[in-house]
């Protein structure tokens, strides 16, 4: 997994151990990659607002509620894979930006230009995108050894990613300017 940065919150070094306890491979790998990008140059600082927690898994509520873990032990355990995958989707689909439009699968395309607003998705630090990423650490912990379940988390990781590279882009560009 990707390291953290020396220059890290401490709220960041607690959280990318968790995020980092289990391997779950390349792809978890590279979204990890792009969630540092994006706290690294937002000064690992906390955004004002807070990603939705509407429709938002139960597993990643316990997880909040518990100081994402400072607090306890929360049950962030995925029983029944299916039901969560579809749970994630829910809230994940109502976290689009208005620009993202969807493939011939009907997936959300992963191609193409980023739009320039991030609607409900710009939020960093811990009431970030952290929560997106944290769900999918719970979700793929539980898929590891069902082949059909660890292809609809790797989608979902896959999907999370490319938004990740955009908003680390568009964070990077704006630490550029000197904000």
């Amino acid at each position: 997994p990707p390291t953290c940065p020396p220059q890290a919150a401490s709220w960041f070094v607690y959280t990318h151990e968790q995020m980092t306890q289990r391997h779950l491979g390349p792809h978890f790998n590279g979204l990890l990659a792009a969630w540092i990008r994006i706290e690294a140059a937002s000064r690992f600082e906390h955004s004002s607002g807070a990603i939705t927690k509407k429709m938002r898994p139960e597993q990643v509520n316990r997880w909040i509620q518990c100081g994402r873990g400072q607090r306890g032990n929360p049950d962030t355990s995925v029983p029944n894979p299916a039901q969560y995958e579809r749970q994630w989707w829910a809230w994940w689909n109502s976290l689009q930006p208005v620009w993202r439009g969807k493939d011939a699968d009907g997936d959300w395309s992963v191609a193409g230009a980023y739009g320039k607003e991030w609607d409900g998705l710009l939020f960093w630090g811990q009431n970030g995108i952290l929560s997106v990423v944290a769900a999918l650490y719970f979700w793929g912990c539980a898929v590891q050894e069902d082949e059909e379940c660890l292809r609809a988390w790797e989608r979902a990781v896959n999907d999370v990613s490319w938004i990740c590279e955009g908003l680390a882009l568009f964070h990077e560009s704006f630490k550029k300017k000197g904000f």
